[in-house]
């Protein structure tokens, strides 16, 4: 109280001194200004014939100048937008004073972190107007200055003959000298308003100060007893039930989320925004399965969703809707839960078994009662045994959770954390329950409130990741034969993504923690802190945030590269056995995310040039000594994208490695063989050693194969007979048309050799084969023997 007394002592000086300013300054515009008068007052002269253009040039620049000055203040200065919320945040704030002198030993955790967020929310809204009142100064005083400019010109001091001219040059000089005048009232209006505002700003911050030095005082003070024990308690010593306590805290959590919500429009926009795109997305994917033939079979991997499209949206805007606000007031938050707890129970309760739907209702209603009790101001009899009652209940229903054999849901797995959370929702209850018999109140509501709610966030982000994902799966089974479905593969994305969606809600849920424990300010204060730290390493300064920074982009940049790679994948391309140079211009694309990342990852983190050129000079002696290797692979890779002598699909040979590219990355490439495996192979390698590739023009091969015929064979019938067979086989490319050779007399036999082209190589084996099966039926109906050697 003495404090405040101060702080009013304060303003009061505060004001006078304003008020001495303010008058300090209309006296020197007066003085100044009669000094300009005194100045206009000099004998004037006759304008000669010659000195009237210039006049004339210059009464018509003038008067355009004062024209768009007078325009300028007409459409660009509102004081409405500010004059209007200021007054709302001095009622306001007298009205947070009054509570705060009156109730502030009342008020506990809760509520003193929702005032302190409030009046954060306030002082930005100041700092913002402040904002907009120091550009509308810096405008008018440079308009001022250019008119007050004008009207000193002494060119104007004249006499002219012409009477038309000298009424023009009046006219603007009187235009002049009201436009002078209004921009002097309007500086005076901005800089009053500017008093305003630092007076009001300066009382935000000294009572929001108050506030969290309160909080920390009631947190130092937490573990010593506030209240009688519980079972000592007498019920007259409180002045109010237990349910005037709901009905006020109520009421007052309707003006704290109204308040809070009034300067967060632009948040609840986009939050909805996102609700409709995603609603239509979904509901867009379940009509187009709905008309399919195999429906059924298709959902019948989806659960939540297949429940209700809506719902399932409505219970993801309540998911991620508190993220975009950063830091929401306690009521705010529990108001977006309750809705959320209610769209879970529609999607769960059809999963639950038997006796879990009245272990589930329970849960509920629990949750409920301490989120109602978390936001209230004034404890009561009735609210310390409702907390001892439902603390045992929950503590009932987790020993349940723990014991028991058979499964919580239907068709639903399991998280493999669920006992471990369970047993920590039951270590916070019991805590709870000791505190709250020893008349540690706040801790008992604490660690209560920390018990459900931990509880119930890790059931939602459960079902929120198990609709993600359903919501993928929609995607891929209504869009199948799109290309984009085989991005969104959904085997391959449950593979890929599930861990990082189970690593993202662990950390909301340790984020939630944090809060519940009302321990979220002194966390942020204390990253805050470690973060913009400035630490040195010789000349060099910097700070752990610049540093995070960095290495985000840059892993961001990978992101990117990886989502493109993925994207315009190599499955189809060496599955269907086609050329496709698609990913030399992916490679092209993905060096060039990687180097606009590293830039801009360098700029963001305030690395100075000359730093740099230390890094790339330090670079280089690495390439020199030990790195050629990789920096050659690494060129060698953007040459390969450049000059291609190799595509996706291409059959190569290098060395004694053969097989179908399968993809052609940064530093090395795949090589798939025809067992089936998959051979790495460094780009370098594949410029610096000879390589032979089958695919560069087409996809045609030649294939051969030998025959014997015994001497005694007419040959010219043998040709004639092989090509009349060859020509039957569709498989076997007309055009360049086969070829049969007599190719050596052996010893024992004459040697043929059939050529042939084959359109694809992938088939060349299986046509050769059948090609050998045909010529042998042929020549064996005509009576001719095949032989290598006399038979024994």
């Amino acid at each position: 109280m003495d404090h405040m007394v101060l702080m009013g002592s304060y303003g009061k000086n505060a004001r006078v001194f304003l008020i001495f300013f303010c008058l300090l300054a209309a006296f020197q515009s007066s003085f100044a200004q009669n000094k300009q008068q005194t100045a206009q007052k000099k004998p004037k002269h006759v304008v000669t014939e010659s000195e009237i253009p210039l006049l004339v040039n210059k009464v018509e620049t003038y008067t355009l100048a004062i024209d768009k000055n007078n325009f300028i203040i007409k459409i660009g200065f509102d004081f409405s937008v500010i004059e209007t919320p200021l007054s709302e945040i001095e009622t306001k704030l007298k009205t947070f004073k009054k509570r705060f002198e009156t109730q502030g030993q009342k008020m506990n955790l809760r509520s003193l972190n929702s005032a302190v967020i409030l009046l954060k929310e306030q002082s930005d809204n100041l700092l913002n107007y402040k904002k907009i009142l120091v550009s509308y100064g810096e405008q008018l005083s440079k308009s001022n200055t250019e008119v007050r400019k004008i009207l000193s010109d002494p060119d104007l001091n004249v006499i002219i003959p012409d009477s038309v001219l000298n009424e023009q040059l009046n006219s603007m000089v009187k235009d002049g000298k009201r436009l002078d005048t209004l921009q002097r009232k309007m500086l005076s209006r901005v800089n009053l308003l500017r008093n305003r505002l630092s007076i009001n700003l300066l009382q935000l911050n000294d009572l929001s100060s108050n506030m969290s030095y309160l909080s920390i005082s009631k947190k130092i003070n937490m573990f010593s007893r506030e209240e009688a024990p519980l079972f000592k308690l007498k019920a007259e010593k409180y002045k109010q039930s237990f349910g005037e306590t709901v009905l006020n805290a109520f009421e007052r959590s309707g003006k704290i989320i109204s308040i809070y919500l009034a300067g967060k429009g632009h948040l609840t926009t986009l939050a909805l925004l996102i609700f409709i795109f995603i609603t239509a997305w979904l509901l867009s994917n379940m009509r187009r399965i709905k008309k399919q033939e195999e429906v059924e079979s298709v959902l019948l991997q989806v659960n939540f969703l297949k429940r209700s499209v809506i719902v399932g949206s409505v219970m993801g805007l309540l998911t991620y809707a508190p993220l975009l606000f950063g830091n929401p007031t306690m009521s705010l938050l529990h108001a977006i839960e309750a809705l959320r707890v209610i769209a879970i129970c529609f999607l769960l309760f059809p999963f639950l078994n038997g006796s879990s739907k009245y272990l589930w209702i329970g849960l509920v209603l629990i949750w409920f009662f301490y989120a109602i009790d978390d936001i209230l101001l004034d404890s009561s009899f009735g609210e310390r045994w409702g907390l001892f009652i439902a603390g045992v209940l929950l503590f009932l229903i987790c020993v349940d959770m723990i014991r028991r054999r058979t499964a919580f849901f239907l068709k639903i797995e399991e998280s493999p954390v669920t006992k471990a959370l369970v047993i920590f929702t039951l270590a916070q209850v019991v805590l709870s329950i000791l505190f709250n018999l020893s008349g540690r109140l706040s801790l008992a509501k604490i660690f209560g409130v920390s018990a459900i709610q931990c509880l119930m966030l890790g059931i939602s982000l459960k079902v929120f990741c198990t609709m993600v994902l359903e919501a993928i799966y929609l995607q891929t089974e209504a869009y199948q034969s799109s290309r984009f479905s085989d991005f969104i593969n959904f085997k391959e994305l449950q593979h890929r993504f599930q861990r990082t969606l189970w690593i993202l809600a662990s950390i909301i849920w340790t984020i939630g923690l944090i809060r519940n424990l009302t321990l979220y300010d002194l966390m942020l204060r204390l990253s805050a802190d470690f973060l913009q730290e400035s630490r040195s390493i010789g000349s060099y300064q910097f700070t752990f945030a610049s540093i995070g920074i960095f290495f985000c982009i840059i892993w961001f940049s990978s992101l990117i590269s990886s989502f493109i790679s993925f994207f315009f994948g190599h499955e189809k391309a060496t599955a269907g056995g086609k050329r496709s140079g698609l990913n030399s211009m992916m490679l092209l694309i993905r060096l060039a995310i990687w180097t606009v990342g590293f830039l801009i990852a360098v700029a963001a983190a305030g690395i100075p040039i000359d730093r740099l050129s230390i890094m790339l000079g330090a670079l280089g002696v690495g390439i020199g000594f030990g790195l050629q290797n990789i920096v050659n692979n690494l060129v060698s890779g953007i040459i390969l994208a450049f000059e291609r002598p190799i595509q996706i699909g291409d059959q190569i040979e290098i060395g004694n490695k053969s097989g179908v590219v399968k993809e052609i990355g940064v530093r090395s490439s795949k090589i798939h063989n025809a067992e089936g495996a998959d051979i790495i192979v460094p780009n370098g390698d594949l410029l610096s050693q000879h390589l032979i590739n089958w695919t560069m023009q087409d996809r045609s091969k030649r294939v051969e194969f030998m025959i014997g015929v015994p001497y005694s064979t007419d040959l010219d019938s043998v040709i004639l007979l092989i090509k009349e067979t060859l020509k039957k086989n569709e498989n076997i490319l007309p055009v360049p048309e086969p070829v049969v050779i007599v190719q050596d007399f052996g010893e024992y036999a004459i040697s043929v050799r059939i050529l042939l082209w084959v359109g694809d190589l992938a088939v060349g084996g299986g046509v050769r084969s059948a090609a050998m099966i045909d010529v042998k039926k042929a020549l064996a109906a005509a009576g001719i023997q095949l032989q290598i050697r006399p038979l024994s």
